[in-house]
Order: structure tokens, then sequence, then C-alpha cells
């Protein structure tokens, strides 16, 4: 095969590699792997940083010590001096700096990562950051050569694009991890069904509530219920649930548990995906559980911060939004019964309820951040 058809064979499988890098569960690394071997270098690394002034958010080298990395994130980047590099253009260690043998990240970083030759390429996001590629050869291989330059540059217009991707990618994960953080703070299970009932995805909430098997279970992909008629029934209730057309109204349907504990609560909403997913494995259903013996933590904290309550009374607090009785508050805390009563008078006066009943409410519904992880956290 002719050298210029070999190279373009080359440059699509590595265009390739980088765009399916993205989905992938370690984003960036097998684009990078393939990137070494189609520069013919040691390393190549991807840095994603705010500035040249503070730490990098991200920095990647597949065939690279992790010490290694860690030592330039830690400290080292403020004496990189192969930065600020001309945006978008390929540019070869030497040529930026010239003689760099005496320069303190010669002797500090490169000679003990046995480099020698640099190619880099800065790129700015539209996200307001900065992105590096930096390829990198050992003493004793061959310098970069315009050949290489012109080859590592084929590949910056797909990396640029790639960068922007990325970061939409990055923005919705976040998005994705605010709101399923929000579901779990409130001790609601989640579960993702494909059209054939298949379980996708579940998060923890939902994990822990289908290996308790009271009444619901997971067996294999499926969810199952505890009896025939009980199965059979949510098998229905799951074919109501609207696909195509219909209302995005929740159908709700109640779990009985063997162990006499309070039914569980099911409620099954539609999941909207293009036409084109409908075939295949995408989310189809969401299931959202909820259990009436499961209830979200309330820290004192949160409640000394949002109703100005002192420590104490903050404590007292936590423990009736979690379920103690006054009494049981007062025990846990080692107060009198009398002296948590007048603590929760002042509660009151502070809050503006005047019943038990209200206060707990009035807690719940305040601030989703109230929800902590641990219980007895007052």
């Amino acid at each position: 095969m002719p050298a210029e058809q070999a190279t373009t064979s080359e440059l699509l499988t590595l265009i390739t590699a980088l765009y399916g890098s993205l989905v992938e569960d370690e984003p960036w690394r097998a684009f990078l792997s393939r990137l070494r071997q189609y520069m013919h270098a040691k390393h190549a690394t991807l840095i994603i940083t705010r500035s040249p002034a503070t730490p990098p958010s991200l920095m990647i080298t597949p065939t690279a010590d992790p010490s290694h990395i860690e030592a330039y994130r830690d400290h080292l980047f403020r004496i990189d001096p192969f930065v600020n590099l001309p945006e978008g253009e390929v540019v070869s260690l030497h040529d930026f700096l010239g003689d760099f043998t005496e320069s303190e990240f010669n002797r500090d970083y490169l000679q003990f990562e046995d480099a020698a030759h640099i190619l880099g390429v800065d790129l700015h996001g539209s996200g307001g950051f900065e992105t590096r590629l930096r390829i990198t050869r050992a003493r004793g291989d061959s310098a970069f050569t315009a050949g290489d330059r012109q080859r590592c540059a084929a590949i910056v217009p797909h990396l640029r694009q790639a960068i922007e991707i990325f970061q939409r990618l990055e923005a919705s994960r976040s998005e994705h991890a605010v709101y399923s953080g929000a579901i779990e703070q409130f001790a609601v299970g989640t579960i993702i069904l494909d059209r054939q009932y298949n379980v996708i995805r579940h998060n923890s909430i939902a994990d822990g509530i289908l290996k308790e098997t009271d009444g619901i279970a997971l067996s294999g992909t499926r969810i199952v219920l505890a009896t025939p008629g009980q199965d059979a029934a949510f098998r229905a209730f799951l074919k109501k649930v609207p696909g195509e057309e219909g209302d995005a109204q929740g159908h709700i349907f109640r779990v009985q548990r063997p162990s006499g504990k309070r039914d569980l609560g099911v409620v099954a909403r539609p999941v909207a995906t293009p036409d084109f997913l409908h075939a295949g494995s995408a989310p189809a259903i969401a299931l959202f559980l909820g259990d009436p013996e499961r209830q979200f933590d309330v820290t004192s904290d949160a409640l000394r911060e949002l109703f100005e309550l002192t420590r104490t009374e903050s404590r007292i607090a936590a423990c009736l939004a979690n379920g103690l009785t006054v009494q049981d508050s007062a025990d846990r805390l080692g107060i009198a019964i009398n002296t948590a009563r007048a603590h929760l008078r002042a509660i009151y006066a502070k809050t503006g309820v005047c019943r038990q009943s209200q206060l707990v409410h009035l807690i719940h519904t305040s601030m989703p951040e109230l929800a902590g992880h641990q219980r007895g956290a007052a």
C-alpha cells in the first residue's frame, strides 16, 4: 500500500478512536494510546486547565506512572515553560524554547521522564478553559520533523470539535448527578426499564429495596414480585404505561410485602426518546419506588443555619424530623424531658409553627439540602 494511503488510513482510525473515546468509561485514553502509536512517540498527554497558573483539572497520559502525573498536577505545572503556545498551532519544544537543557523543568521533570522531544498544541474552548496536547519522544529517539508536525496538525480540527462535545457531555453528566443526588436524598428508588421491561440501570436506593426481596426483587435483568398474582398484575401495569402517545402522568402500583411492612409505592412514567431508539434497548419506562419505612435524614447543622436555632434546638428539631418522639430525643441528647419541651417551645417561636407535626412538615418541605446521609447526625 502506498505510504500516502497508509497515512490516510491511520488518520481515519485515529479520528474514529478520538470520537469513540468520548463516550467510554475513561474518556480520551483510547485516543491517546492510538495517537502515541500514530506519532511513534513514548507518551501522548491531554491536559485541561483553567489557566497556566492553576493546577490542571484533568491530565491523562495512559503510558505514564500515575505518581508522575500527580507530581505534575501538584507542583511541576508551575515551572512548565512549554505553555501559552500559539493557539491551534503545532509547535515543538525546541522551536519554542531553544536550548532548555539548563532549565529547572528539564532537570526536575523531563530528565526524570526520559523525555527529550515534545510537540504541543494549545486550544482555547468556548467554556473558557484551555486544552493542551503534548506528544513526547524519549532521549535517543529521532526529533520531530516537519512531516510529524503535519501529521499532528491533521488531527487538530477534530480535536477541537471533540473538546466541545466533551464539554457538553460533562455538563450533562454533572446535571444528571445533581438530579440523581436530589432523588436519593429523598430516599426515592429509581429504576430504568427498556421496552422489553429489562432493567437498564437503577440507583442505590432501589438497589437496597430490591436486595431486601420483600415483595419485589431483581432476577437477572427483570423485576419480579413475590407472588404469581402480584407479578402478573405488575406486568399488566407496565403495559399500560404510555409509550409514543398518551399523557406523561405517573401510573401508580402498590407492592404488598410479606414481611408485613407497609406497601411499597411504585410510580411509572414513560421516558421520552427519539423514534430511532424505539427498536433498541433504550430507556422506555422510569419506575420510582417509595418506601414508607425509609426516611431521609435531616442534619442539625442545616436546621441551625436555616432557622437560626441554637445547637441544642437544632439537634432536637433534627431528631423530631427523623421520626423520634420528644422523649426519645431527650434520651438521645441526654437531657431532661422538661428541658427538651422548653427547647421545643423556643423552636416553635422561631419557626412560626405551633405543633410538632407542623414543625416536621416544615422541615421536610423547606430545602433538599436538609437531607443528610447518616442517621443520627443530630
